[in-house]
């Protein structure tokens, strides 16, 4: 019987019309007559787009809600809505009839995100995932994310792709876990939960029902992640997980990276290189050279792996690689560990050592200054065949051989693929030699590797630690020459950091009295091939005219910065035309402002010490008096622009009284008694003449008088008479009620 549609519904009528009230029967038992028809949404994933006065075609008045019987909620459809919405469905299915082809749909949401669009871009991908595969569309959208900082967004859209059934491949996992180490500034470590998230999407990636499995560079970006956040014991954690051969095995980026996590551990967290160590807030020396030595020995016995790999030719040893290890060993508060950098290059690329190691007995290492460390001493284990050392012992980086297999039928290399060195390595021996006090051996490794066969061409970099090595050595005239004259003949352009380190060898340089015409090079140079003047670098070169006491000097160097005090005040002004950020822009204008204070104070180190003829004080007063104006304007600006302007308001308000008596609640009667005999003090006028001659004693100790001469007695008119002799300048005198004569300074008045 139930196998015939009309005798099917009839038994269906007749159960529910045993079921129901009489008053609805008629309605359940024809359902098509009391229910409304409603518009067929487009999509089955998306929702139904909101009705509108256009959509209701219908003269039907819409039915309430408390007119539907209970009774016929059960057999009505479930009406779920989506959280997700598509917004201009229309134009978007029209959009999606040109883009059959998912390559074109793809360049056409790289289009869409680059004009910073990226909802329209995910709608269409919504769309168009029904139809055909759009992977690569969603991983640009992911990469869009990602780049943006927006890691939960690129999560979600993560998570909806495989939901819409566009399995993730290799390249949107590379780009999620690529897109976990970007931060918004280099000097800024990962975050933690980046870090979480990072583990938690490679350790998916190697659970038996992924579809993907994790590659070398899946390993790499994730080891990246845990590097750049410090954390030692995630980076070992995904490390355990690499397979010792075939497909997925380390490379050299792996051990780069390896190398570089271990050096970033030493230090703390906050700042990537510097600033506290991990495990104390305020460390010892002594601490830390012990952590750093642990850090050195633990990258001692990762580069043992890596020299047992490169002698059976398994892997390839590059610059980068190179410099990670050397790196870490320059750390180390360790001579030893310095020295070894150059065992270093000479077992990677083949360069000779250019002074005798540290166990020669003719090597004098007294004059370095180094911490003791108990565990430096590396201990001599046994060493293969081949004279290697199979522990982390200061012989690690001997010369080595390729080696033997083990299994004859396995192929051993016939030789050792050397690394080229470049400018990496150059910067790396220079800076192990100003650690250990070798210069001659700095520039014996620099003629080396700009000649041939090498032929390396330094960069700024180069040249910086060049000139670092020259400023503790005090030769400023070679730090001028190289600024002058090597960095122009090479096609460089300084950078701020050039100055301000060649700056500083001409301020250690000081004894020599050809040190200001080194500087004024210095600055020349600065003003030809820098846009905008590094005020810091002004500074420096201002109080070293300042250290000579010559006022000749003082009042040259005052004139030839002229130009550039002009080229700091347009800046004040009007800004610059370089696109720095605003925290660079304000901390550029506070060291204009103090460079501008400082040549404040040179002018009134003339003024006070006399060491400018008298016709020209005049010309000094009223630069000085320009620029005092404007330093108070621009500072009055900055203030404005930090906030601190208001707190100094509110400090005026009955507010601020109000908080400044109660900090002086706090003070015992005693001490409230003197701080108001202090104030009382330094508002007479004994207290100014004291505060005067203090500073002119404190400018010229000992040199410098203040000028006093008395004043005449009034007459009986009250009038004053003439002073007994002639003054350059004018007082007036404030008597006292007891008839005492009071003296002027002169001084005090200009």
């Amino acid at each position: 019987m139930l196998e015939c549609r009309p005798c099917l519904l009839r038994c269906m009528r007749a159960i529910a019309g045993d079921a129901l009230p009489i008053q609805s029967r008629h309605l359940a038992l024809t359902p098509h007559l009391s229910r409304r028809p409603t518009r067929r949404a487009v999509s089955t994933v998306a929702p139904e787009r909101p009705r509108d006065v256009f959509d209701d075609v219908s003269s039907e008045p819409a039915t309430p809600p408390s007119a539907t019987p209970t009774a016929l909620a059960p057999l009505q459809p479930p009406q779920t809505k989506s959280a997700i919405e598509i917004s201009n469905q229309k134009a978007l299915t029209i959009e999606l009839r040109y883009l059959k082809d998912p390559v074109k749909l793809s360049e056409h949401v790289i289009y869409t995100l680059r004009n910073n669009q990226p909802d329209k871009a995910l709608d269409l991908c919504r769309l168009a995932s029904k139809t055909m595969p759009c992977v690569v569309s969603f991983n640009a959208i992911i990469d869009f994310y990602m780049r943006k900082l927006r890691v939960n967004d690129a999560l979600k859209v993560y998570n909806e792709m495989k939901k819409r059934a566009q399995f993730p491949d290799s390249y949107t996992y590379m780009m999620l876990l690529r897109g976990l180490s970007l931060r918004s500034h280099v000097t800024l470590p990962v975050r933690q939960e980046n870090v979480a998230k990072a583990i938690a999407i490679y350790t998916s990636m190697s659970t038996p029902s992924s579809r993907v499995k994790p590659r070398i560079i899946h390993t790499n970006a994730a080891l990246n992640v845990c590097a750049l956040a410090n954390d030692l014991d995630a980076m070992w954690s995904i490390a355990a997980q690499i397979p010792e051969h075939g497909d997925g095995s380390a490379d050299s980026v792996t051990y780069t990276i390896i190398l570089n996590c271990i050096r970033g551990s030493a230090f703390g967290r906050d700042e990537f290189g510097k600033g506290a160590e991990l495990h104390s807030a305020a460390p010892s020396l002594d601490q830390i050279a012990v952590t750093r030595q642990k850090a050195v020995s633990e990258g001692r016995r990762v580069w043992l792996d890596v020299i047992r790999k490169w002698r059976s030719g398994t892997i390839a040893i590059d610059e980068d690689l190179v410099g990670a290890m050397g790196r870490l060993l320059l750390i180390s508060k360790s001579i030893q560990d310095w020295d070894s950098v150059l065992d270093l290059v000479a077992q990677t690329m083949k360069i000779e050592r250019q002074v005798a190691p540290i166990s020669d007995p003719e090597r004098n290492i007294q004059h370095v200054p180094q911490i003791a460390d108990e565990e430096s001493p590396h201990r001599e284990e046994e060493t293969d065949e081949a004279g290697f050392t199979a522990s982390p012992a200061a012989s690690a980086f001997k010369t080595v051989t390729p080696l033997q297999p083990s299994t004859p039928t396995r192929r051993a290399p016939s030789s050792l693929a050397y690394v080229k060195p470049g400018n990496q390595t150059l910067g790396m021996l220079t800076e192990a030699c100003q650690a250990m006090r070798t210069p001659k051996t700095a520039t014996a490794y620099w003629n080396l590797l700009i000649s041939a066969p090498y032929n390396l061409k330094p960069d700024v970099m180069n040249f910086n630690a060049q000139l670092k090595l020259l400023a503790i050595n005090r030769s400023s005239r070679a730090a001028a020459k190289l600024v002058s004259e090597d960095l122009p003949a090479a096609g460089l352009v300084p950078r701020i950091s050039t100055f301000r380190i060649a700056l500083r060898a001409c301020q250690r340089d000081v004894k020599n009295s050809n040190v200001l015409e080194y500087a004024t090079t210095i600055i020349d140079v600065m003003a030809k091939t820098c846009a905008d003047p590094d005020p810091q670098t002004l500074t420096e070169y201002l109080s070293l005219a300042l250290t000579t006491n010559d006022g000749e000097k003082i009042a040259r160097v005052i004139d030839h910065l002229d130009p550039l005090v002009h080229t700091l005040r347009s800046r004040l002004n009007y800004g610059t035309d370089a696109p720095v950020s605003e925290a660079a822009d304000l901390r550029d204008r506070r060291d204009a402002v103090s460079f501008l204070r400082t040549l404040v104070g040179a002018i009134d180190v003339l003024l006070s010490r006399h060491l400018v003829p008298d016709s020209e004080r005049a010309a000094y007063f009223s630069r000085r008096g320009d620029l005092s104006a404007f330093v108070s304007r621009c500072s009055e600006r900055l203030e404005r622009k930090t906030g601190r302007w208001e707190s100094r308001e509110e400090n005026k308000s009955t507010d601020g009284l109000a908080r400044r008596k109660s900090e002086v609640k706090g003070m015992s009667r005693a001490e409230w008694e003197k701080m108001k005999i202090k104030k009382r003090q330094d508002r007479t006028w004994e207290g100014r003449e004291r505060r005067v001659s203090g500073r002119e004693e404190r400018l010229n100790p000992g040199a410098v008088k203040p000028k006093v001469h008395p004043v005449a007695p009034r007459d009986v008119i009250g009038r004053w008479g003439k002073p007994q002799r002639e003054v350059k300048g004018f007082g007036m005198e404030r008597g006292n009620d007891d008839g005492e004569r009071g003296l002027v300074d002169s001084a005090s008045e200009l």
